[in-house]
């Protein structure tokens, strides 16, 4: 395939920050870090790519938002066929106040500038984030020669 290799660098990272119980949060932002790409070529236009990334920083529109400032490791695999693309994963962040959360992503597309697009969803933690809630959408595109990527995001996230 001749289009940027996808980041899998999916998903953000959330912080607790200073945001409030019973908060919800929703707005936009980037996660910005590295990520290794391993591709399969399985035919013309079908290949599988082992993904693993590095989340170095999400900075949300408000930097009080609970997720700004979250970094962390996430690890996925992606199917880029004819038919389409399908995939996912799961990231493991840690927030400004150590606290962990974790959140699955789902691939759903990709579009014409060659960033994986998807969805994801909070699935547990500590602290704040055991009782927390929330997902968005994303749209991570990495230079294949650099490995570095942006990563836009939505979210909708409410702390208990």
């Amino acid at each position: 395939m001749t289009r940027h290799y996808f980041a899998a660098a999916l998903l953000c990272a959330f912080s607790a920050g200073t945001g409030g119980a019973g908060t919800t949060w929703e707005q936009g932002g980037t996660g910005t870090g590295t990520a290794s790409n391993s591709p399969t070529e399985i035919g013309d236009g079908h290949m599988v790519i082992q993904t693993s990334s590095s989340y170095e920083n999400v900075e949300m529109e408000d930097a009080d938002h609970p997720m700004n400032g979250a970094a962390g490791p996430c690890f996925g695999a992606v199917e880029a066929a004819p038919a389409g693309v399908t995939g996912g994963g799961i990231c493991a962040f840690t927030d400004k106040a150590g606290d962990k959360v974790v959140l699955h992503w789902h691939a759903e597309g990709m579009d014409a500038s060659g960033a994986l697009t998807g969805s994801w969803k909070l699935s547990g933690g500590t602290g704040p984030w055991a009782g927390a809630e929330g997902g968005g959408t994303f749209s991570s595109l990495t230079d294949p020669a650099s490995g570095h990527f942006v990563n836009t995001i939505t979210s909708s996230v409410t702390l208990p």
